[in-house]
């Protein structure tokens, strides 16, 4: 059965986390409609003892933090919501073409985020918090395990008194 306190303890580190991806996807400028940082979620799984955070966003968030290899047709309606967007063209002519000339360049050659290696908005933001995350973690485990050795140890004194 699993211990309400450690699930407690790990959705909090989850909801960390969530923040942490969200804010990393803005400070790289990647917000246009809002979506993808709406979209991401965490979610602690328990199995017997086993715990599990799992994070989850909209299906293109691998296309965010990685890029786009060349030889992918990314849609072209995506591309213009997108333009739109950001604001980079007006019209509908010019924000069609614009986005016709953006598919062309990202099949021919991939995104810049991947042509280039950047890191991710993962990466970035694993870099910036593992050691944070892995001590919220300790923490929250050495904490258990003390609360369970001390029920421990007063359940077997008062078996010794009796």
């Amino acid at each position: 059965m699993a211990n309400s306190n450690i699930t407690r303890g790990l959705d909090m580190i989850g909801d960390f986390i969530v923040e942490q991806l969200v804010k990393t996807i803005d400070d790289k400028g990647h917000r246009a409609t809002g979506d993808l940082q709406a979209s991401i979620k965490s979610v602690v799984k328990a199995s017997g003892s086993d715990y599990e955070i799992t994070i989850t966003g909209k299906d293109y968030a691998k296309f965010v933090d990685k890029g786009v290899p060349k030889g992918t047709m990314v849609s072209a309606e995506a591309l213009a919501k997108w333009i739109e967007v950001k604001g980079i063209a007006t019209g509908e002519l010019e924000v069609k073409n614009l986005a016709f000339a953006i598919q062309r360049k990202i099949f021919n050659e991939g995104s810049i985020q991947f042509r280039q290696k950047k890191k991710g908005f993962i990466d970035v933001m694993l870099d910036a918090n593992a050691k944070k995350i892995f001590q919220m973690v300790l923490d929250l485990f050495k904490t258990e395990i003390t609360v369970s050795l001390t029920n421990t140890i007063r359940k077997q004194q008062q078996t010794f008194r009796s």
